[in-house]
């Protein structure tokens, strides 16, 4: 605390340990939403391929029941 000036010093080339690891933060912080949104795109494909068979099998009853009533 005896360096600090009371403001922050934007585009300069601090060297202060609390800069670095803000740098070391913020890219971490990109990474992981990065990585979040991979993970996202990966769970949905895996939502719709298992949500194809029973979206199949209810349409598949429902063409079957409405087969039977025209038989009737």
């Amino acid at each position: 605390m005896g360096s600090w000036r009371g403001g922050f010093s934007f585009g300069r080339d601090d060297d202060s340990p609390a800069h670095r690891f803000n740098q070391l933060s913020r890219e971490f912080r990109l990474e992981s939403m990065r990585e979040r949104r991979r993970e996202m795109v990966v769970f949905a494909l895996v939502m719709v391929v298992a949500a194809w068979p029973v979206i199949y099998m209810i349409v598949s009853v429902i063409e079957l029941l409405v087969k039977e009533r025209t038989l009737r």
